[in-house]
């Protein structure tokens, strides 16, 4: 035991355990502070193709967007941490929380991967939406929400033109 805190016993090793869990813990969340707002910086500034690749993804082609399948995609306890992480701050961000941004930062966590962003689009009730979506290693990280959405083949060429 290392000394007493208003009487009661301090273990030095707990404490620096604790700051050291604090120290990730921040880290985890600086980083998905920045990439929260470098999406959105992003998204004002330069094309969705420099977005995305930007951001670490590649724009899907039609084959990449409907060849995916529905297995589950394993992830590393650290890529499951600052998905965590990027969630979160997205939940609480100033800027919103868009399926585009959640992909692009997804996208950027996940880049060592090579992951293609799927846009979509889906016709309702006479209105036209649209939905953003991951493919990873052939598997689509969004299989329920882009079900309805028929992915576009966007031509980086001529939106980059």
């Amino acid at each position: 035991m290392a000394g007493t805190a208003n009487g009661t016993a301090v273990n030095a090793r707990g404490v620096r355990r604790s700051v050291a869990h604090s120290r990730r813990r921040i880290s985890l969340g600086l980083g998905a502070v920045c990439r929260v707002v470098a999406v959105e910086v992003l998204l004002r500034v330069t094309r969705l193709p420099t977005t995305a690749q930007t951001m670490g993804s590649r724009l899907a082609t039609p084959a990449e967007a409907t060849s995916a399948g529905d297995t589950p995609l394993v992830l590393s306890a650290d890529e499951r941490r600052r998905l965590r992480a990027v969630g979160m701050v997205l939940r609480r961000s100033p800027f919103g929380s868009s399926c585009l941004q959640r992909a692009l930062c997804a996208g950027h966590v996940l880049r060592e991967r090579s992951p293609r962003l799927v846009i979509g689009v889906a016709k309702r009730d006479g209105l036209v939406s649209a939905h953003a979506w991951l493919v990873v290693d052939g598997v689509n990280l969004d299989p329920d929400g882009s079900s309805s959405f028929r992915p576009l083949h966007i031509d980086e060429e001529i939106v980059l033109a």
